[in-house]
C-alpha cells in the first residue's frame, strides 16, 4: 500500500514537471509575433516621434533648416575641400542647412549643407531599446499561446512553486502546490514574512511571487495589464538577471570598445566633424547598454538570496533539471560581481567596510 501511495505521489509530481517542460518549449508563432511587434513599435517610434523631434531640435535649437526631401545640396567635408553634391533623403541622409538672409530670393541657387545627419543610425540604439521594452510589456500581456514572455513568466512561477514544495514536502502532489498557491495569494504583509521564513526564501522573493500569482490569476484584461509590471519584475529577479548577467556585462564592455575605437578614429580626423551620426550612435549604444545593465542589477538577487538560490539548485527543483541553479552558474555570477567592482573602479573590499 505504501509503495502504491509513493507511485501515485511520484506520478503527480511528474505531472508538474511535465507542465514545466511544456512551458519551456516555445512556438515559432510566438517568436514571430514578438519580433513583428518590435519591428512595428520601433518603426512607429522612429517615424512618428523620434524624427520629428530631431527636426524640431535642429530648427529650434541650432537655428538651421533640415533638407530631407531629395533636395541636392552643396557639401564640403572640410573647409577648403572641393565641393561635392549630396542628395538628401528622409531616413539616412539629412542635410542641415544654415539660414542665410536673401536665399529666398535665389530659389535656383544650391544651398550649402553645414552637417550631414543620418537619423536612423544615430537614433537606432535608443529607439530599439524603447521599442523592445514596450513590445516586451505588450507580449507579456497577450495570451500564452501567442505571448512569448507570458509563457516564460508562467514557467518561472511553476519552477519556484515546485522548488518550495520540494523543500517542504519532498515528493509532493499537485494538490499541495495548489495549497501553496492559495496560501501565498491570500497572505497579507505579516503573513508574507512568516511564509518567507517557513519557505526559507527572502521577503522580496515572496512579495514578487505573490504579485506574479495575482497577475496569473487576474480575471480582467485591465487587471492583467496593470499587474504585468510586477510579473516582469518577478521574471527579471528569478531568471533573467541570473542567467544573462555575463552576457549583458560582456555587451557593456563591447559597447565601450566600440565607443573607444570610434572616438579614437574621430580624434585622428578620419571621421569629419560635419558627419556626427556615427559618434552619436556609439554614445547612445554605450548609454543604453549601461542602462540595461543597471536595470539588471536593480532586479538581481542580493548576496544572501544568491546563497539561497544555490542551495535550492542543490536540493532540486524543476529549474535544476534544465541546468539552472548549478554550481557553475553560481561561479559565473560571482565572476560578474568581481567584474562589476572593477568596472565601477571600487576597491575590492568596499562592501566589507
Amino acid at each position: 500500500m505504501a509503495e502504491q501511495d509513493l507511485d501515485i505521489s511520484t506520478e503527480l509530481q511528474a505531472s508538474s514537471r511535465k507542465e514545466y517542460f511544456e512551458l519551456s518549449k516555445h512556438t515559432t508563432l510566438q517568436y514571430i509575433i514578438y519580433a513583428g511587434m518590435i519591428v512595428c513599435v520601433v518603426a512607429f517610434l522612429h517615424m512618428v516621434i523620434a524624427m520629428p523631434l530631431m527636426d524640431v531640435f535642429f530648427t529650434s535649437f541650432m537655428h538651421a533648416d533640415v533638407a530631407s526631401d531629395g533636395e541636392v545640396l552643396e557639401y564640403r567635408i572640410a573647409e577648403g575641400a572641393p565641393k561635392d553634391e549630396v542628395v538628401t533623403n528622409l531616413f539616412t541622409n539629412w542635410g542641415i542647412v544654415e539660414r542665410i538672409a536673401g536665399m529666398e530670393n535665389e530659389p535656383n541657387k544650391m544651398r550649402i549643407a553645414r552637417y550631414l545627419f543620418n537619423p536612423t543610425l544615430a537614433l537606432l540604439p535608443l529607439i530599439l531599446f524603447i521599442g523592445v521594452t514596450i513590445s516586451t510589456y505588450i507580449v507579456s500581456f497577450l495570451p500564452k499561446s501567442i505571448g512569448l514572455l507570458r509563457q516564460k513568466i508562467q514557467r518561472e512561477i511553476m519552477n519556484m512553486l515546485d522548488t518550495i514544495s520540494i523543500s517542504l514536502y519532498g515528493e509532493h502532489t499537485d494538490a499541495e502546490i495548489m495549497e501553496l498557491r492559495r496560501r501565498v495569494i491570500d497572505a497579507d504583509i505579516r503573513d508574507l514574512y512568516d511564509l518567507a521564513k517557513e519557505y526559507k526564501i527572502s521577503v522580496d522573493e515572496m512579495k514578487n511571487l505573490q504579485g506574479a500569482l495575482l497577475w496569473q490569476d487576474a480575471t480582467s484584461p485591465f487587471e492583467s495589464f496593470i499587474r504585468t509590471q510586477v510579473a516582469l519584475q518577478f521574471y527579471m529577479r528569478s531568471y533573467f538577471s541570473i542567467q544573462y548577467a555575463n552576457a549583458i556585462l560582456g555587451m557593456v564592455y563591447m559597447g565601450a570598445a566600440v565607443l573607444i575605437i570610434i572616438i579614437g578614429i574621430r580624434g585622428l580626423k578620419f571621421i569629419p566633424s560635419s558627419e556626427p551620426s556615427i559618434i552619436l550612435f556609439a554614445l547612445s549604444l554605450e548609454f543604453i547598454l549601461l542602462i540595461v545593465y543597471a536595470i539588471m542589477l536593480i532586479f538581481s538577487p542580493k548576496e544572501d538570496e544568491r546563497e539561497q538560490v544555490a542551495m535550492a539548485g542543490e536540493s532540486g527543483g524543476l529549474f535544476s533539471l534544465f541546468g539552472g541553479g548549478s554550481q557553475e552558474s553560481q561561479a559565473r555570477n560571482a565572476e560578474v560581481e568581481s567584474l562589476l567592482k572593477i568596472f565601477m573602479t571600487q576597491p575590492p573590499d568596499t562592501k566589507k567596510k
